[in-house]
């Protein structure tokens, strides 16, 4: 099976030379790399191409057309079997058999993701960690149970040629990734979430960066909601292996609702058990209703809290554990009771403003 890897560029090259190098270096021989240059050749990017040279074909059409059809214009002619996507802010790890493994994954699977395991430099790469955390978590389950997804994290994953093809690539939109892994998944594409094949990403280290971010993540989940909603809650009923996968992704919810119920049964209120089953992270990854959890402890008492907290704790220790992935219990306290809340809030604001009248202005994105 022949692997080509596209690295898109814009700007400013990153990791550009030690990724190229670690594929290089890897030890699976039917493979080709590809930089793709979208947009001006900047005096950064040139050093780094010029770092290696030899080692992967350049593409530069000397135009910014965005990144979806930079890679569309890269990938499409190529006479290959398998396509691997890698954003230049991928650090890959450090194992000459990486692409052996993925190849031999994509003669089973059509779409391949890579676990993305955050570079924690500062406080709020620290809470992004865990965001991902309960990302990949939920990635896993559909890959487990149903070999099927509703969207794809674009910064790092492999698709056959052939379906890439069949989808006509990526769509000129904002969320390509997520479109992208959308049409998949009508077309019964089968999905592989591997935990060894997991790779490191870098993410904003302050406050104006992760603001951008957060206004980019919100858009793209607008669109992709505005896409795709009402196809993936009729899927639900069109094919039953998505109902195992749903509950065991709401399986940490019901439980501490159960706790919950038990706690209180002599004197339940309706109010506050629907408050305790949205507060759980893992159902709501990126915080959604997570805030509320803190009702409980001004109505109830704070055990009904410490028991849904210390849950969700094991959940995410375990799951980070089995992955590899790093995991700090101070800062997950502070996830919990402090940055979910907070990022509640804004992605709801966001989200309403955005579904109103969706703003492009994205730099990157064209």
């Amino acid at each position: 099976m022949k692997i080509s890897v596209l690295i898109p560029v814009y700007k400013d090259p990153e990791f550009l030379v030690p990724m190229v190098r670690a594929l290089h270096g890897n030890d699976y021989a039917d493979k080709e790399l590809f930089a793709v240059v979208d947009g001006e050749m900047t005096d950064e990017i040139k050093g780094a191409l010029s770092e290696i040279e030899g080692l992967a074909t350049v593409i530069f059409p000397n135009v910014h057309t965005g990144k979806a059809e930079a890679l569309n214009r890269a990938a499409l002619p190529l006479e290959t079997d398998a396509l691997l996507f890698l954003d230049n802010d991928i650090e890959l790890p450090d194992d000459p058999t990486f692409l052996s493994r993925l190849a031999t994954k994509l003669g089973r699977f059509d779409i391949v993701d890579m676990p993305k395991e955050v570079l924690v430099q500062s406080p709020w790469s620290a809470m992004i960690a865990h965001e991902y955390q309960g990302l990949a978590i939920a990635s896993l389950l559909f890959s487990a149970i149903a070999k099927r997804s509703p969207g794809v994290i674009g910064a790092a994953f492999a698709v056959r040629k052939e379906l890439f093809a069949r989808l006509g690539g990526f769509k000129r939109v904002v969320h390509e990734d997520g479109d992208f892994g959308a049409r998949a998944f009508r077309l019964h594409a089968k999905y592989d979430y591997d935990l060894s094949l997991k790779v490191r990403t870098d993410m904003p280290n302050d406050l104006g960066e992760w603001v951008k971010q957060r206004k980019r993540w919100t858009l793209i989940n607008v669109l992709w909601f505005k896409d795709n909603f009402l196809y993936m809650v009729m899927s639900v009923f069109r094919q039953p292996s998505l109902i195992p996968t749903l509950l065991a992704i709401v399986f940490p919810s019901v439980l501490s609702l159960a706790v919950f119920l038990l706690l209180k049964w002599s004197k339940l209120s309706f109010f506050n058990p629907i408050i305790f089953l949205l507060a759980q992270p893992l159902e709501f990854p990126a915080g959604i209703f997570f805030w509320l959890s803190h009702h409980a402890v001004l109505s109830d008492g704070i055990v009904s809290t410490v028991v849904g907290f210390l849950l969700s704790l094991c959940f995410f220790w375990a799951f980070s554990a089995a992955a590899k992935f790093r995991f700090n219990p101070l800062s997950f306290i502070a996830y919990y009771f402090a940055y979910a809340p907070m990022v509640m809030l804004i992605n709801i604001v966001m989200f309403i403003t955005q579904f109103r009248t969706v703003s492009v202005d994205l730099d990157w994105k064209v």
